[in-house]
């Protein structure tokens, strides 16, 4: 797998700079170049006659056209690491989700690049609703970096899925790519309330046997005891201390349930680590 082009939105937040930092660093390691984007949500007029609507608007986005140039030319004092890569500025007037899929389909991106917060009570939240959008029409991987995230240091990543379910496992070579750039180790976990633990992992193990990409890579299996899936991962995630968790969205039914479920801040707080979402 070669990643040729990563996509990373910016609002010009701390958080969406400290993403574009890491997403640098990624670039720099396997040679790819970065394509910066920004988008403004224009409000829709619709009780405005035609000339008036088009005399308020016009002079928004000028101004806006001239601020984000001015923001973008700034992004290189801000993160100097864009000098050592090939990057694009785009600017949008859409909806960022919309400028995120026009994006995708049409530039070559392999890999995006979002910015989290964590200061919210709930999963929801603190990934944020367009970031969760994103995840859903997203033919590509995505990595969303916590705003805590100082450096992009992975040494053990741990990749939460029912691999029963996993219908195209050759997706899993984008987490060996990044086994591969960063010389980490794979932990493979399963979360079931399923009392036999050895029958999950050996059926784990077959089937990641067939998985050519991870041959050479350090992995392990482990399955936990829970009934609850987020709290499973979440605590296993701070138990191990994983550097980055892994995770397939799609068509399990978890991912809804993840986002749609309330939980305490604590329980929200506890992910502080990258998170990678496979499109399957």
């Amino acid at each position: 797998m070669r990643i040729n082009k990563i996509l990373v939105p910016v609002d010009f937040s701390n958080c969406s700079i400290n993403a574009l930092k890491m997403a640098v660093g990624i670039a720099k390691t396997c040679r790819a170049s970065i394509e910066v984007v920004n988008a403004f949500h224009m409000p829709a007029y619709p009780h405005a006659d035609v000339v008036a609507a088009d005399t308020i608007i016009q002079p928004i986005l000028a101004e806006y056209e001239e601020q984000i140039q001015d923001q973008f030319d700034e992004l290189q004092e801000k993160v100097p690491g864009l000098k050592s890569v090939d990057f694009t500025t785009r600017k949008f007037v859409s909806a960022t989700k919309d400028a995120i899929y026009t994006c995708v389909e049409k530039d070559d991106i392999g890999l995006i690049v979002m910015g989290t917060k964590g200061s919210h009570d709930s999963i929801e939240k603190l990934i944020g609703s367009m970031s969760s959008d994103v995840i859903r029409f997203a033919k590509v991987p995505v990595l969303m970096i916590p705003e805590n995230v100082e450096s992009f240091d992975v040494k053990l990543i741990g990749f939460a899925a029912d691999l029963n379910k996993i219908e195209e496992m050759n997706k899993l070579e984008v987490l060996a790519f990044f086994a591969k750039m960063t010389g980490a180790q794979i932990k493979i976990f399963n979360i079931s309330s399923d009392t036999d633990e050895q029958n999950i992992i050996d059926k784990a193990r077959e089937r990641m046997a067939l998985v050519e990409s991870l041959k050479g890579i350090d992995h392990s299996y482990a399955w936990i005891n829970s009934s609850k899936p987020l709290q499973g991962i979440l605590d296993f995630v701070e138990s191990h201390k994983l550097d980055m968790l892994a995770m397939f969205p799609r068509h399990h039914g978890f991912w809804d349930g993840l986002l749609h479920s309330s939980v305490t801040k604590k329980v929200a707080m506890k992910i502080k680590v990258p998170l990678l979402t496979i499109h399957e």
